[in-house]
C-alpha cells in the first residue's frame, strides 16, 4: 500500500515537472511577477504622484500666464488712455467707466482681441462692480454690473494686494483667476482688473499631459518581466544582496554597503539598487541629523566619538575635543522668543556645518551646546580653525524682525588622548567653564589651564552643583 502512494506521489511530482517544462519554470514565473507586479504599483504610486505635480505645476505655470496677460492689458489701458479711473453716469441712467476722462466701456474690440490672443477672459471692475468684461452669460449676453465675493474685494481693494485663486466662482462658473488692484495717481486703489482661465479646461489640459505616466508604466513593467526570464543564477544572487542590504538598514545598520557591481548594473535591479542607497541616505540623514540645526544628535555623535577613539587607540590618530556655548542664549529667548533662539541655533550650526567639512564634525550635545570632534588635529592646528571660526560667528549678524543681533560663543579646548572619551570631554566642559566664568566670548584650552590644575579640579567639582547659564 505504501509503495502504492509512494509511486501517486512520484508519478504526480513528474506531472508538475513536465507542466513546469512547457509553462517555464516556476522561478521563472515568480520572477516575472516579482518584476511585474511591483511595477504596476510604483507606477500607480507614480501616476498620483505625477498628477498631482503636474496639477501644481501647471496652477503656477497658469498662475504666471494670468498675471502676465493682467499686466499687459493693464499697461495697454495706461498707455492708450493715459489718466485716472472714474465712473459717472449719463442721461439714461446707465453708468459708464471712464479713464482719463475717455469713457472705455465700449472698448469691448480690445479685450475681445486680448481674449482671442490668450484664451483668457478679462474683466474690469470699480470697486467691486464689474463695468468692463469679456465673460457672457447663456445668451452670450456680457455680464455687467456683477458683484465680486466680498472676499475678493476685501484681499485685492482694502489690501492693495494682488490676489490668486484657483476655484473662483463667475456665473456659476469655476475659473483660475488673478485679481490686480487698479490705482490712480493718488495711490488710491479704485478697483480691480481680472483674468482669469476655465478650471475646466485647465484640468482637462492636466488630465491629458498625465495621460503618458500609465503608458511609461506598462512599457517598463513588460521591460522588466522579459529580464526576469534570464536564466536564474545571477539574478537571484543579486534580488538575494538587495534583500541582505536591506534587512541589514531594517536591523538598524545604516552604514551597510550595497555590492558596487549592483550599482554599475544597467538594468531595473541596478536602479533598484540606487534608490534603496538613496532611501538608507535619506534616513540616514533623518535619524542622525537635528532636526533645527542639521548637526549629528548627540545618540548618534556618541557613537561617532567612540569610533574617534578607536582610531586614536589603534592608529594613532590624534584628535581635539572642543565644547562650545552659545553666550546668553537665554536672553535670546526670553527677549524675542523661542523662534528667535531658534534662529540664532540653525545660523550658528550653519557655520559650524560649513567649516568642518574635512575638518571633523559637529554634534549638538544640549540645548545651546555645540561637541566639536577635530580629527587627525593637534591643539595648535585646532586652536587656529576654531579661532576661524569664532570670528565668523562674530561677523555673522543675524536679522529677526527688524533687530540686528549678533552672537559670541564660549569655547573648551582639549587634546584626546589614551583617557575614556567621557574624561577627555568632562575636560573640554570644564574648560568650558572657565571661559564662561572668565567673561565669555573666548576659547580656553588645556593648555591653558595646565598652569593651574586645582582650579580646574576646583571647577570640576563645583560644575556637579551649577546650573550653567
Amino acid at each position: 500500500m505504501a509503495d502504492k502512494t509512494v509511486k501517486k506521489v512520484s508519478d504526480g511530482n513528474e506531472n508538475i515537472r513536465s507542466k513546469d517544462k512547457k509553462r517555464g519554470s516556476g522561478l521563472e514565473r515568480r520572477l516575472i511577477s516579482l518584476a511585474f507586479w511591483p511595477m504596476i504599483l510604483m507606477g500607480i504610486v507614480i501616476t498620483i504622484a505625477s498628477y498631482f505635480i503636474f496639477v501644481y505645476n501647471t496652477q503656477n505655470e497658469v498662475r504666471r500666464n494670468l498675471t502676465n496677460a493682467a499686466n499687459s492689458l493693464r499697461i495697454h489701458y495706461d498707455r492708450t488712455f493715459p489718466g485716472d479711473y472714474t465712473v459717472e453716469q449719463d442721461s439714461k441712467g446707465q453708468y459708464k467707466l471712464l479713464k482719463g476722462g475717455t469713457d472705455i466701456s465700449d472698448t469691448n474690440e480690445i479685450l475681445d482681441e486680448f481674449k482671442a490672443a490668450t484664451g483668457m477672459e478679462y474683466a474690469f471692475f470699480y470697486l467691486d462692480v464689474s463695468m468692463l468684461t469679456t465673460i457672457k452669460d447663456g445668451n452670450g449676453e456680457r455680464i455687467l454690473y456683477a458683484t465680486a465675493q466680498p472676499f475678493v474685494s476685501d484681499a485685492v481693494i482694502k489690501n492693495n494686494k494682488t490676489s490668486f485663486y484657483n476655484n473662483i466662482v463667475l456665473d456659476k462658473s469655476k475659473y483660475f483667476g488673478i485679481y490686480l488692484p487698479l490705482e490712480n495717481a493718488d495711490g488710491t486703489t479704485i478697483g480691480m482688473l481680472f483674468a482669469g482661465k476655465s478650471t475646466y479646461e485647465v484640468e482637462k489640459e492636466s488630465m491629458r499631459a498625465i495621460l503618458w505616466v500609465p503608458l511609461i508604466t506598462v512599457i517598463f513593467s513588460v521591460i522588466g518581466a522579459l529580464i526576469s526570464t534570464i536564466p536564474s543564477k545571477d539574478i537571484i544572487k543579486t534580488i538575494n544582496k538587495e534583500k541582505k542590504f536591506l534587512a541589514e538598514i531594517a536591523a538598524g545598520n545604516l552604514s551597510a554597503s550595497m555590492d558596487e557591481k549592483i550599482l554599475h548594473r544597467k538594468d531595473e535591479l541596478g536602479d533598484m539598487a540606487k534608490f534603496t542607497q538613496s532611501v538608507q541616505r535619506f534616513i540616514k540623514d533623518m535619524i542622525e541629523r537635528d532636526a533645527l540645526t542639521k548637526l549629528y544628535t548627540r545618540r548618534v555623535g556618541q557613537s561617532k566619538i567612540n569610533y574617534t577613539q578607536y582610531q586614536l587607540e589603534e592608529a594613532g590618530v590624534h584628535y581635539c575635543v572642543c565644547m562650545a556655548d552659545i553666550d546668553f542664549f537665554k536672553n535670546f529667548n526670553d527677549t524675542y522668543g523661542h523662534d528667535c533662539g531658534d534662529l540664532v541655533l540653525r545660523e550658528t550650526a550653519r557655520i559650524f556645518n560649513e567649516n568642518m567639512i574635512g575638518k571633523g564634525y559637529t554634534i549638538r550635545w544640549g540645548g545651546e551646546e555645540f561637541l566639536v570632534i577635530y580629527e587627525d588635529f593637534d591643539l595648535d592646528k585646532a586652536y587656529a580653525h576654531l579661532c576661524m571660526i569664532r570670528q565668523k560667528i562674530l561677523e555673522n549678524i543675524i536679522e529677526y524682525q527688524g533687530q540686528k543681533l549678533s552672537v559670541t560663543m564660549t569655547f573648551g579646548l582639549t587634546q584626546g588622548d589614551n583617557r575614556s572619551i567621557d574624561e577627555v570631554i568632562k575636560e573640554a566642559d570644564s574648560l568650558l567653564y572657565i571661559g564662561k566664568q572668565g567673561g565669555r566670548n573666548r576659547i580656553v584650552t588645556s593648555r591653558d589651564a595646565s598652569e593651574n590644575k586645582d582650579e580646574l579640579a576646583g571647577i570640576r567639582e563645583k560644575q556637579k552643583n551649577t546650573i550653567k547659564i
